[in-house]
């Protein structure tokens, strides 16, 4: 007599763990897309006898640069690379920076490098570009204002830039914080309870119920009570924690 193949349900996955996997598929959508303009800059390098030029960085990656925004369907708002002082032959500082400006159109990020102006804009400072090169690692900073005068909260993803072992700057992209809540708000409502994203600096990132505002600390979102899990997203390229909290 035949025996019936005995069925074995297999255990649901948890929410909050298969939650925090389409995070970090979305988080890494963004820096796959870097890793293409950190290659292509490499390879301006390395395809050279001596140090490139302004000229070579035109060339070689404002097309990337600009397929990358146009192929984004509007959820990139800038990116490009930004060099290390003293990289190129013939600039002492140098931001290859693409943009979608008001009516859509990708146009060059004009950033003035003249030390004696008023609109001097010193990046060497600057977290997004800080961070990377002190850690060796790839990162998110903000939300934050926006350079593109548009008054926008925004969200910057930058990857260190590494020839030989030496940093020669960063690629990265920059992306409306709004837009990107709106990615990771559908990913969050899938989860029975209330739940949100806090960035490194403790700020809400995204979250599934009203009460939590997009850029405030999360000290101050009044996430008092009951019990929480946490878990650590971004895959190592972001410092991002998912909570989920239960009454």
């Amino acid at each position: 007599m035949a025996t019936q193949p005995q069925i074995v349900e297999q255990p649901e996955q948890d929410p909050l763990l298969r939650c925090a996997e389409r995070i970090n598929a979305s988080i890494s959508g963004v820096f796959s897309r870097i890793d293409r303009l950190s290659q292509a800059t490499l390879q301006i390098w390395r395809g050279l006898q001596s140090a490139p030029k302004a000229r070579d960085m035109v060339a070689g990656v404002r097309p990337l640069i600009d397929k990358t925004l146009r192929d984004a369907g509007g959820l990139l708002q800038g990116g490009g690379i930004i060099l290390e002082p003293g990289t190129l032959q013939d600039k002492e500082m140098y931001a290859e920076w693409r943009c979608l400006n008001q009516a859509g159109r990708i146009t060059q990020l004009a950033l003035s490098f003249n030390r004696k102006s008023e609109s001097y804009y010193d990046y060497r400072n600057m977290p997004w570009f800080t961070r990377p090169q002190q850690s060796g690692r790839s990162g998110i900073t903000g939300p934050y204002i926006d350079l593109y005068g548009q008054d926008m909260n925004i969200l910057t993803f930058t990857s260190p830039l590494h020839l030989d072992g030496r940093f020669i700057g960063i690629a990265g992209i920059d992306i409306i914080s709004s837009r990107f809540e709106a990615v990771l708000i559908a990913h969050l409502v899938r989860l029975p309870h209330e739940a949100l994203i806090i960035s490194e600096e403790d700020r809400v990132i995204a979250a599934n119920s009203a009460r939590f505002v997009a850029g405030e600390l999360f000290a101050q979102a009044g996430f008092h009570g009951g019990q929480s899990r946490r878990i650590e997203i971004g895959e190592g390229r972001a410092r991002w924690e998912l909570i989920e909290y239960a009454k």
